[in-house]
């Protein structure tokens, strides 16, 4: 029943939002008929057995197109499971199909020259954001209550944002990762689930990932440290005002709330992350005879980037990484968690790249992700869940809740607050 429930409202909806891109309902079927012998048998193999799941089309599902977005990649298919594709099938998750996602996920919106443009369920004509658009449409949409996908430089906490939903952007080696496309920026993506509540986000993120040392436990009555803006980075009105009354929220619930500056400046971080992507696009596209007609004129100019690298610039970009990734553990250590918007901007047209502007302030093509890509340079984890609408606009807005190395569990407990 779940599983029939998820194809109908797949089959009414996704012509319109485009967030489905390839479906595989013989084979959810099968094993949907699989986990129904085993419940009726009392034998379920856990909390997720049975049900329907969608997966970002940078992950490899066995079987299933691998396309990445890009036509450089056209007609691939998986020849096997990633790892926690693997591990939530073997929980007895039903794999309905992979989600839209732009370019070798490299954008802030969600739209490819294969698959065309993703819609908001909110707002169709609005992008739910990038780069798995497709996967948070998919849950908020009712078309799957989970999904996977990655996260590199905001890639699953901005566009949960701006679809209403939750997510769980793992810190670095959690969730091990095997078979499938190359990294473009080394470490600084993880995988991670999407949902429409904590507890589900909690139960998938158990499974996918690998066993560690104890979180750390945190009191009743915790220390939090906000970041309610950066100096000269503009942020949409609904978004600070949504952040504000969540902070509210917290104190009324005991907390110890503090406003601080954020010790990171977005344009260094941004430009470092545009290094390491840069030469990584280079790494997959020029391995394609012919790859300039193939590609979309951003990912070209970022190839281009990236071959005019030297490899001196590269060791001076991960040594930059390096001491900043120290610096922002020491600083994330000194309290319990932070708390900072999870994306600065609104939902925009979903075929355009970026918003033209946010707050009045011409907008460039990272001006959502001031709060989001600094947690990837640093490796550590984000949980973001709603605290919309935008009293303007009407639309989600989520607050990210980022802690240190190994707290994603006690992060999950204060999102479920």
């Amino acid at each position: 029943a779940a599983l029939q429930s998820c194809l109908d409202r797949l089959a009414a909806v996704n012509p319109r939002l485009n967030a489905v891109i390839a479906l595989d309902a013989a084979g959810a079927r099968e094993a949907a008929a699989a986990s129904d012998a085993r419940w009726a048998a009392g034998q379920p193999l856990g909390p997720l057995d049975g049900v329907p799941i969608t997966v970002k089309d940078n992950l490899f599902v066995g079987g299933l197109p691998a396309g990445w977005g890009s036509r450089l990649f056209a007609g691939q298919i998986a020849p096997r499971d990633d790892i926690p594709v693997a591990r939530l099938r073997a929980a007895g998750a039903l794999i309905i199909g992979k989600t839209n996602t732009p370019e070798l996920s490299l954008a802030g919106h969600t739209d490819n020259l294969v698959h065309g443009a993703t819609g908001n369920p909110w707002a169709p004509a609005l992008t739910p954001g990038g780069s798995s658009g497709g996967a948070v449409a998919a849950v908020a949409a009712g078309m799957a209550p989970l999904s996977i996908a990655t996260d590199a430089g905001g890639s699953l906490r901005r566009p949960a944002a701006m679809a209403g939903v939750a997510t769980l952007r793992p810190g670095i080696g959690r969730v091990p990762r095997r078979w499938g496309f190359p990294p473009l920026a080394q470490d600084f993506q993880t995988i991670g689930p999407i949902a429409r509540c904590v507890a589900d986000v909690r139960v998938a993120f158990e499974l996918m990932a690998d066993p560690a040392l104890p979180p750390p436990a945190w009191p009743a009555r915790q220390r939090l440290r906000a970041v309610d803006g950066i100096l000269g980075a503009p942020m949409d009105p609904d978004v600070r005002a949504a952040f504000a009354a969540a902070l509210e929220a917290f104190a009324a619930m005991g907390h110890e709330v503090e406003i601080v500056s954020a010790p990171w400046n977005p344009d260094e971080v941004g430009a470092l992350f545009g290094t390491l992507a840069s030469a990584g696009v280079a790494r997959v596209v020029t391995a394609h005879p012919g790859w300039e007609a193939l590609v979309t004129p951003a990912i070209r100019a970022q190839a281009e980037a990236g071959l005019a690298l030297s490899s001196a610039d590269y060791v001076r970009a991960m040594d930059r990484i390096a001491v900043l990734r120290a610096e922002l553990r020491d600083w994330m250590l000194a309290g319990h968690a932070v708390l900072t918007p999870a994306a600065a901007t609104m939902p925009w047209p979903k075929a355009e790249p970026f918003p033209p502007e946010v707050d009045g302030c011409k907008a460039g093509p990272r001006a959502g992700a001031i709060f989001s890509t600094v947690l990837n340079l640093a490796g550590l984890p984000a949980a973001v869940v709603p605290c919309g609408p935008g009293a303007r606009t009407g639309l989600p807005v989520g607050l990210q809740i980022a802690g240190g190395p190994g707290s994603e569990m006690p992060l999950l407990d204060l999102a479920a607050q």
